[in-house]
């Protein structure tokens, strides 16, 4: 094993091991039991968790990930949970490093540093199908652009887009992202000139003897390959039909993003605070990519351009987003620092090397190169048994399982309850019904408008408790209702903890 493939290896490993997380996105719990439902009784409808929106249409836009997670967890539980959707994305980011130039170092950094802007949302959850099916579209594009790959692999991406569409409605990314890679290549055919750095058929005269310049492989798409990729972009768009909620799905996602509820009080569809330290590896690759663009001695595509921008002001825009800036950025990006290296002393470690050139490395060189690998894979293990064993504490430090406990102990739990909205997916996992969960496309805005009224201490906060019969409410220790609550007399505090405290009425 030579130095490349054992630091492409490491490579491998270490996102694996990054993407190791425990098993603490709040939507995770319904999603798990949706999936539960959708395989005893088919498709849902309408909502079937809470007791508040119970003839609330619901369009189960995620019903294949859905079932899938399930199918993984009766497989192997929470474990094997954090497993599977590791090793998916750590697929998601070998597959960019792989659509990306500047193979192994310069690929290498960018896309590590991709990895870790994008961590903010790992773990199990449906959105890990829409980076890794967007980094699936992005290497197929990128190689036929690059000449590695026939034309005719883009035809795979409408049998792609059909899956997606049943994965999550993040499905109209792929379509953006086709549309865009077909509107820049046609504008790079219209404005952009050639862009041969040497022409072909071009000399050049040293000493006044003719000198043969090599001319230079183009990248992009010619003028059929862009009018196929319309085509498939069309064919791609219109094949997310196939699905159980049909043309419906067409008009879903603008429905979400228009949401006013979710674009404010939701803290992943708001921009990134950049005060925060996990946001700052977006800010720097931002900004490596932008002094990439600007300094490349390439110029770049229009392709380039629409793609790059495009993605990080969505980043911007929301916190949500900023996954899908890195998977279609980070090829953008090493493009252009491997032409600026490639203009330094450095070039070295950008060249591709001979294949004809390379030498073995000697036994003793391969042996310890092994070793090192099988180190590293028996530690990156040791690190999954480590945080597997984690889990369970991990989750009871942020959620309330002693308080559900109590619920079920004190026969209160099958009541009308008012819980946290962070909290939703987790009692709903724990069977008890829901005053409202993660699915805020279910409950619509003025629903979500309407239980704010409790939670922000409205003038009429009361109202909510009142119109549903509230028996209980589960929030977290320390916020401004359970002193309201502790204080209006109309309630007491029957379990509390450094989590969760439980309030009944008198």
């Amino acid at each position: 094993m030579s130095i490349r493939r054992l630091f492409e290896a490491l490579f491998l490993v270490a996102l694996f091991a990054m993407a190791v997380v425990e098993t603490l996105d709040p939507d995770m719990w319904w999603h798990l039991r949706t999936g539960e439902y959708i395989l005893a009784n088919g498709l849902p409808r309408q909502d079937v968790f809470s007791f508040t929106v119970p003839d609330y249409a619901w369009i189960t836009h995620e019903w294949l990930s859905q079932v899938f997670m399930w199918l993984v967890y009766q497989a192997g539980g929470l474990p094997g949970l954090m497993v599977v959707f590791a090793l998916l994305i750590a697929l998601t980011y070998w597959l960019v490093y792989l659509a990306s130039e500047g193979r192994p170092y310069v690929a290498a950094f960018v896309v590590l540093l991709a990895a870790i802007a994008a961590a903010i949302v790992w773990g199990p959850r449906p959105q890990i199908f829409n980076m890794l099916f967007t980094a699936v579209f992005v290497f197929i594009i990128e190689r036929v652009r690059q000449g590695k790959l026939s034309h005719w692999f883009l035809w795979l991406m409408p049998v792609i887009m059909v899956v997606w569409a049943n994965a999550h409605s993040g499905y109209l990314l792929g379509v953006v992202v086709l549309g865009t890679y077909t509107v820049g290549e046609a504008l790079q055919q219209w404005l952009g000139g050639d862009q041969f750095s040497v022409f072909s058929g071009q000399s050049s005269v040293s000493g006044g003897v003719p000198e043969v310049v090599t001319p230079q492989k183009r990248e992009g798409l010619a003028w059929p390959q862009i009018k196929e990729m319309a085509g498939i972009t069309a064919v791609s768009f219109l094949v997310a039909v196939l699905n159980p909620s049909g043309p419906t799905l067409w008009i879903y996602p603008f429905q979400t993003l228009g949401s006013p509820s979710m674009q404010q009080y939701i803290q992943e569809w708001q921009s990134p605070n950049f005060h925060a330290v996990l946001f700052w590896p977006f800010a720097i690759m931002v900004l490596l990519g932008t002094l990439a663009l600007i300094f490349s001695p390439k110029r770049p595509s229009f392709t380039d351009l629409l793609l790059y921008f495009g993605t990080a002001a969505a980043g911007f825009l929301s916190a949500r987003h900023i996954p899908l800036f890195t998977v279609i950025a980070a090829p953008i990006i090493a493009r252009h620092v491997t032409n600026i290296v490639g203009q330094t002393r450095f070039a070295s470690l950008v060249e591709e090397p001979d294949p004809a050139g390379v030498t073995k490395p000697v036994r003793s060189l391969a042996i310890l190169n092994w070793i090192v690998l099988l180190a590293a894979i028996f530690g990156v293990l040791a690190w999954t048994l480590v945080k597997v064993d984690n889990n369970q504490e991990a989750i009871a430090r942020i959620y309330p399982v002693a308080a559900v406990d109590f619920l079920e102990e004190e026969g209160l739990a099958q009541g009308p309850g008012y819980n946290s909205y962070n909290w939703g997916g987790y009692l709903i996992w724990r069977g008890l019904p829901v005053f409202i969960d993660g699915r805020a496309d279910v409950y619509g805005d003025d629903f979500i408008f309407y239980y704010l009224k409790t939670l922000e201490l409205q003038e009429d906060w009361r109202e909510p408790l009142d119109d549903y019969n509230v028996t209980y409410v589960i929030m977290e220790t320390g916020s401004q209702l359970n002193t309201v609550l502790a204080a209006s007399g109309e309630w007491e505090v029957a379990y509390a903890d450094d989590v969760a405290q439980v309030f009944v009425r008198k």
